[in-house]
């Protein structure tokens, strides 16, 4: 089997201190054959880091639209901050990529809601339907009941912001894939496997905020 973490950030967001080196490792020690990295609206982190483990790392960004956040795969071009849904959903494909909401019916997250998630249900390649970071359970239930009845692919994932996050939840896959035609393929047949972070790990993430802003933390 193969796991998968699904959504992950590091330094190159401004609510995580996460280091490259330090978090390829981390996975590594984890037991992650694929690791995505989904930094805010930027993906400079996620090329650094698929140079440096290219059998590991998928080139992600979690892309802040003008209708709240999706996670994108398999990118070689940014999803500039706002796009328009249906443009950023075209942009991705176009570019050979794939992409689902995040934590789509979590308002204080920047989900995009739940007619969002119906309307552009048949565009969207997959739905984070459990997010460890989701503090409402029930959104995480609902928003996977829905896309059952969606019949849409469904991944689970850690939105790991810091080391200790990496893996708690995971999705898990037969057969690896080394391509967005591959992922898909597997994600048909895949399992998620979830467990809930601990409500301490948004104070790791203030507290990156804070460091970002000051200047403590300097990506070059």
């Amino acid at each position: 089997m193969i796991d998968l973490e699904l959504h992950c950030h590091t330094r190159y967001s401004p609510d995580s201190l996460v280091r490259l080196p330090d978090l390829i490792a981390r996975a590594r020690e984890v037991g992650l054959q694929k690791l995505a990295i989904t930094d805010h609206s930027e993906i400079e982190g996620a090329l650094l880091a698929h140079e440096m483990a290219p059998d590991l790392i998928i080139v992600g960004e979690e892309a802040m639209t003008d209708q709240g956040e999706i996670l994108c795969y398999y990118l070689t071009e940014l999803i500039p901050y706002g796009t328009p849904l249906q443009d950023a959903i075209d942009m991705v494909h176009a570019q050979g990529g794939i992409c689902g909401p995040s934590h789509p019916l979590d308002p204080r997250r920047h989900g995009v809601g739940v007619d969002n998630l119906l309307n552009y249900a048949s565009q969207f390649d997959f739905v984070e339907v459990f997010n460890a970071r989701t503090r409402d359970r029930t959104k995480n239930e609902m928003t996977q009941q829905i896309t059952e009845n969606l019949k849409r692919p469904m991944i689970c994932c850690s939105d790991a912001h810091t080391l200790q996050e990496v893996g708690i939840s995971r999705t898990r896959f037969a057969e690896d894939a080394t391509c967005a035609a591959e992922f898909l393929r597997e994600l048909k047949r895949a399992q998620i496997v979830p467990h809930y972070s601990s409500p301490m790990t948004s104070a790791g993430s203030l507290l990156a905020t804070i460091a970002h802003k000051v200047g403590w933390d300097k990506k070059k």
